[in-house]
């Protein structure tokens, strides 16, 4: 059993640090597909065992009564998180309130996520996705439209691929349904609340990177 000795430190200051990243949060859902600069490295006291951003928005979200799913390659924090926020481990991805995968690879299809209920849709599930918003990570651009966004606001270098889009698209039709999603990428944080369409942006193409969370012979958009 893994001791406190073997776990890195969290925040320097767990409720100023947790603030900081809220107020980034928030703000990246209010004004979704727009990346937000997202500095959290000089909150840490150690390097987290995951990457900066992801783990800032875990340490932010998860809580003792927040059910966590790490994806395969982040299995290793599961400790560390476990230590500092008392969260629980989610068995499979259906039963947590938070995922969190490391790519777009290793994320489960939107679809499989807890959607929340009629009653209670905002007890539905959050996502944080890593391995996007990287210097030159392509994706396929798409228009955003919807709340919080003033005109067609054109998404791209995200990282994200077609497959990601169809399964976005089925994730908002059961609005107000749905999982949210955060984008983390180094130094960036950016919003996909499901009230938001996205759809492939006129003459786009595919840029190759990750896909995930999608289901193929989906129409493009709502």
């Amino acid at each position: 059993m893994r001791t406190e000795s073997h776990l890195s430190a969290g925040f320097r200051n767990p409720a100023m640090g947790s603030q900081a990243v809220f107020r980034v949060a928030l703000a990246a859902l209010s004004s979704p597909a727009r990346r937000f600069p997202a500095d959290f490295a000089g909150l840490f006291a150690a390097p987290p065992p995951m990457p900066v951003t992801v783990a800032a928005m875990a340490l932010t979200l998860a809580d003792g009564l927040t059910p966590v799913w790490l994806s395969p390659s982040l299995m290793g924090a599961s400790g560390w998180l476990a230590f500092h926020r008392s969260a629980p481990p989610a068995p499979a991805p259906g039963g947590a309130a938070l995922v969190i995968a490391a790519s777009p690879e290793e994320l489960p299809p939107l679809l499989e996520l807890d959607r929340g209920t009629d009653r209670y849709p905002d007890r539905s599930a959050t996502v944080l996705l890593g391995g996007v918003l990287e210097d030159g990570c392509g994706g396929l651009p798409v228009k955003a439209s919807g709340p919080g966004i003033r005109e067609d606001t054109v998404f791209g270098d995200h990282g994200l691929g077609r497959g990601f889009f169809d399964g976005w698209a089925l994730n908002r039709s059961s609005y107000p349904l749905g999982v949210d999603v955060f984008l983390c990428g180094p130094g960036f944080l950016a919003g996909l609340p499901r009230s938001v369409s996205l759809i492939p942006a006129p003459g786009a193409r595919t840029v190759p990177s990750g896909g995930g969370g999608g289901s193929g012979g989906v129409p493009e958009g709502i």
